[in-house]
C-alpha cells in the first residue's frame, strides 16, 4: 500500500511540474504577444499624421458634428471612437479643437481622433444665463426689441425669439411679465426674451405653456434642433421621444417644451 501511495505522489509532482512549466510557457507566449502588439500599435501611432481643426459646433447628430471654423470651412467630423476632454459631452455652441488624422480627411465625414471642448455653451448657459422672470410696463417697442420699465430700473430686451402671449399685443403702458436670459445691465448683448405676457392674457391657456418656433436644422423622431430667427441665440436642441416623427428638415415648427431654453437639450411635450 505504501508504494502505492508513493507512485500516486509521484505521479501528483510530475503533473504539479508539467502544468507549471506549461502555464510558464503560455505566460511567456501571451507576454510576448503583448510586447508585439504594443510594437505595431506604436509602430502605427509613428505613421500617423495629425492635423487640428479650430472652430463652433453648429450641429450634433448621434455621433457626428458639424463644426465651422472663424473663416467660414464647415466639416464633420464622426466622434463615436473620438477622445472627448474638457467637457462631458459636445453640444451646439461650443467651441472646439478636432484632431484627426490628416489621410483619413473627408469631402463628406472625417474620423476624429480626439475632440477638445475648449469653451462649453452648456456650461456657459448654466452658469452665466439661468431663467429669470421681471413684471414691469412696457415703455418702448422696437424692430426685435423691448423696453421695459420695473421697480428696479428700465431695461431694453431682445425679442427676436421670445414667445409672445398677448391679446391686445405688445404696445406701450401695458403691464408685462417677461421671462428672459441674460444680463440686465448688458446694452450691447441685450438680455434674451423667451416669454413675454402681457396683463390681458395672463389667465389664457397659452399662458401655460412654454413654446420655441424655428426651422428645423436637424433631427430625427425622438429630437430636433431649431435654427431660430436671432442669429445671435441660434440653435435650440430638443428631445421628445416619438414626438417628431413626422418632421422634416427644413421644416417650421413651434415645440412646446418644458424647464429652461438654457439647457444643453430641452424636454419637448408637443408641437403646435
Amino acid at each position: 500500500m505504501k508504494k502505492s501511495y508513493l507512485a500516486i505522489a509521484v505521479m501528483a509532482l510530475a503533473l504539479g511540474i508539467t502544468a507549471c512549466s506549461s502555464n510558464k510557457e503560455e505566460a511567456a507566449q501571451t507576454s510576448a504577444e503583448s510586447t508585439q502588439t504594443a510594437e505595431t500599435s506604436a509602430a502605427e501611432d509613428e505613421d500617423v499624421e495629425v492635423d487640428y481643426f479650430d472652430g463652433s459646433v453648429n450641429v450634433v447628430e448621434e455621433f457626428v458634428v458639424t463644426v465651422t471654423d472663424s473663416e467660414g470651412t464647415e466639416r464633420k467630423f464622426d466622434i463615436s471612437e473620438a477622445e472627448v476632454t474638457g467637457a462631458e459631452a459636445v453640444g451646439v455652441g461650443d467651441e472646439v479643437e478636432v484632431t484627426y488624422d490628416i489621410t483619413a480627411l473627408s469631402d463628406d465625414t472625417t474620423p476624429a481622433m480626439e475632440i477638445e471642448v475648449l469653451m462649453s455653451a452648456a456650461e456657459e448657459t448654466e452658469e452665466d444665463l439661468a431663467d429669470e422672470v421681471v413684471n414691469g410696463t412696457i415703455s418702448e417697442v422696437g424692430d426685435g426689441t423691448l423696453t421695459l420699465e420695473t421697480e428696479d430700473g428700465t431695461y431694453t430686451f431682445n425679442t427676436l425669439i421670445g414667445q409672445q402671449v398677448t391679446e391686445g399685443g405688445l404696445n406701450a403702458g401695458v403691464e408685462a411679465e417677461v421671462t428672459y436670459y441674460g444680463d440686465l445691465e448688458d446694452t450691447e448683448d441685450l438680455p434674451v426674451i423667451t416669454r413675454i405676457v402681457t396683463e390681458d392674457a395672463m389667465d389664457s391657456d397659452e399662458a401655460s405653456i412654454y413654446t420655441l418656433t424655428g426651422k428645423v436644422a436637424e433631427g430625427d423622431a425622438d429630437h430636433v434642433v431649431l435654427d431660430t430667427a436671432d442669429p445671435a441665440n441660434t440653435f435650440f436642441a430638443f428631445e421628445g421621444p416619438g414626438l417628431f416623427g413626422d418632421v422634416q428638415v427644413g421644416d417650421t415648427i413651434t415645440v412646446i417644451y418644458e424647464g429652461s431654453l438654457t439647457g444643453r437639450t430641452i424636454t419637448a411635450v408637443g408641437i403646435q
